[in-house]
């Protein structure tokens, strides 16, 4: 009795772990200070300001975590841009506030894979991905959500069946001709073995 229940619960776990069960999907916290990514991000002919990703997330391209920026990056700005909208200033003095306090944003991690799972970013970024491959239209969304399960079948797919460069360029927002010259590269492969990812 005892090893059958032991293997329900070991496949029940495995399952869970692959069909996404126990994903965050969907989730959208509430920030401490509303970042508006569209502003942000956006190229400057749909109104932003058209900023990389990696411009915030300092060590995207370098570390296995994406990294938050200090205070003072965002404070490099609006030092002297205050915002014209009363919502725009009341998010500016906040960031005002964490900085003249000398305190970090407590940013609420959205994105986050269990600890026994890796997931170096720099890998990712430096063999192409987008961003927006794993996080969604962070450059569309008024309040970031996790866009995608995060799940290990999710995962393994990308890895087993290729990276799709054509999808992620369309979903970063590139213009056709990109989108089109990476249609024409063979979807890019991943080992796929388990210690590729838990180590």
């Amino acid at each position: 009795m005892i090893p059958g229940f032991l293997a329900l619960a070991a496949a029940a776990t495995v399952l869970s772990a692959y069909s996404g069960a126990s994903s965050s999907q969907g989730r959208e916290p509430v920030q401490p200070v509303n970042f508006p990514h569209p502003k942000h991000v956006l190229p400057t002919a749909q109104g932003g300001l058209g900023m990389n990703c990696v411009y915030c997330h300092f060590s995207a391209n370098k570390a296995p975590d994406p990294g938050m920026p200090a205070v003072g990056t965002c404070m490099g700005c609006h030092l002297l841009v205050t915002g014209k909208a009363d919502s725009s200033k009341r998010e500016i003095a906040k960031l005002a506030s964490y900085y003249n306090k000398k305190l970090p944003v407590p940013w609420v991690r959205i994105h986050k894979v269990p600890d026994y799972v890796q997931f170096p970013h720099m890998r990712h970024v430096n063999a192409g991905v987008t961003c927006q491959s794993c996080h969604g239209q962070v450059q569309n969304m008024a309040r970031v959500y996790q866009a995608s399960s995060l799940n290990m079948g999710w995962c393994v797919n990308c890895h087993v069946n290729g990276y799709n460069a054509a999808e992620g360029h369309r979903l970063a927002g590139a213009p056709d001709s990109v989108i089109k010259a990476a249609a024409a590269v063979p979807a890019r492969k991943a080992r796929y073995d388990c210690a590729i990812c838990h180590y």
